[in-house]
């Protein structure tokens, strides 16, 4: 019986990435990672499809370096027509630099979003993370950087762009419990050019473990950018919840 209820909870919802929590050198050494997934099929008087899927591979050498990548889709469609599409796959490398305290990263990212007309995106980029424990209080994490953007989008009306960005920071966590965790973060990102096409995002995310490796995310993310394609709006708010098992 609980093995059909984790079963069931596993199988309820996923959005986005598998966590937004920062991740540490030596926090857990060798390889592990975290799976989510879904599905709902309806049919008769609602006509609904929803397929989603994503997978955190975090490899640990417990002293001086941490690899992770996040791979994560998501589709729906409701009554024949579709009403979201999205891909993002990110490949993060972080390497002490003198001090535990103070590293260098370096990563890659790919992102569709059929319905921001964002056919691809594409970025590199590198920066230094610096990170400190207050007692009693949580980690605090602040980085700065940048990276190469390229964006072709959907559309004829929007030319495809070719960008140097800035990349600002701040994140941080903290484990109240030991079952409860929580984790936000913010990034900064101004073109080098033209500091007013800015990209800006927040994630806040309450992580509770309730069985064994199985945990219940609440999360809320606000994004803004303020020169997005033709007829697209400067903003995306949501709220969702989800399972995570961790492997």
């Amino acid at each position: 019986m609980k093995l059909l209820i984790i079963l069931v909870l596993f199988l309820v919802n996923l959005e986005a990435v598998i966590t937004i929590a920062p991740v540490d050198i030596g926090k857990q050494p060798g390889l592990s990672g975290g799976v989510k997934g879904s599905f709902s099929t309806t049919r008769g008087n609602t006509e609904t499809d929803e397929y989603s899927a994503g997978l955190r591979m975090i490899y640990d050498n417990n002293s001086s370096y941490v690899a992770w990548s996040d791979i994560a889709f998501n589709y729906a469609k409701a009554s024949g027509a579709l009403n979201r599409q999205n891909t993002y796959a990110h490949l993060r490398y972080i390497h002490t630099l003198y001090t535990k305290h103070l590293n260098w990263e370096a990563f890659v990212q790919s992102q569709t979003n059929k319905f921001t007309k964002v056919e691809k995106r594409l970025l590199a980029g590198l920066g230094l993370r610096y990170h400190t424990q207050m007692q009693g209080y949580g980690n605090i994490y602040v980085g700065f950087g940048g990276f190469s953007e390229y964006i072709s989008y959907t559309t004829n009306v929007d030319p495809s762009e070719h960008n140097l960005r800035l990349n600002m920071y701040i994140a941080y966590k903290n484990r109240f419990t030991k079952n409860v965790r929580f984790s936000y973060i913010g990034y900064y990102q101004p073109r080098v050019d033209v500091w007013s096409d800015t990209i800006a995002s927040n994630a806040a995310e309450l992580r509770v473990t309730i069985y064994k490796r199985l945990s219940i995310n609440f999360e809320l993310t606000y994004n803004q950018d303020t020169r997005p394609a033709i007829g697209v709006k400067k903003y995306d708010f949501s709220q969702k919840t989800s399972f995570v098992y961790d492997f």
